[in-house]
């Protein structure tokens, strides 16, 4: 039972920990789900104090006083409007040497692809796929359709030849750079 309670306890201060103050950079939008097409929740002005729980690729779960939704990751600034990043003297931004935006900070965010558990828990969503089917035409439509335009003409198109030996020869392999001795 101590080992029950000691473990819920750090994963509450874990948790707490976890969580970071920023502000938005700008008027945002918050999504209710990490997605661009997701229903929108509200909307936060410029500045408005958040905190972040939670990053999923190029997206951050955030809180607000008024709403909790995501919202694009680079929307965000972490720490307090004003506040000057530890060990800096203020003497690069008094002169403005080495900028990169108004801020003076460079931000480089990373996006990952797909992890070995996300692809083997996928499940195939077949309404999306339908609602993809739907959108295609018959052969006999799209003929239909273009014959209705005269600058529309069907036109033939031959495959490209293989390279020649001697071409597939001087040809670096996948993966290497041409550039590289």
């Amino acid at each position: 039972m101590k080992a029950f309670v000691t473990a819920l306890v750090l994963a509450l201060v874990c948790g707490v920990a976890a969580a970071q103050s920023g502000y938005t950079i700008r008027d945002v939008t918050v999504k209710k789900e990490p997605y661009d097409d997701a229903a929108t929740v509200g909307k936060l002005a410029e500045k408005a104090p958040v905190e972040v729980t939670k990053r999923l690729g190029g997206w951050l779960e955030i809180k607000s006083s008024s709403l909790t939704g995501w919202v694009r990751m680079l929307s965000v600034r972490m720490g307090s409007p004003g506040e000057t990043r530890s060990g800096s003297s203020g003497l690069g931004s008094l002169f403005g040497i080495a900028r990169s935006g108004s801020s003076g900070a460079s931000v480089t965010t990373g996006v990952r692809g797909l992890d070995k558990e996300q692809i083997q828990n996928a499940q195939p969503n077949l309404a999306e796929l339908q609602k993809m089917q739907s959108f295609g035409v018959s052969r006999q439509d799209a003929q239909a359709f273009a014959g209705g335009d005269p600058r529309l003409a069907s036109q033939r198109v031959d495959y490209l030849t293989a390279p020649s030996a001697a071409a597939a020869s001087s040809t670096p392999p996948p993966g290497s750079s041409p550039f590289t001795q």
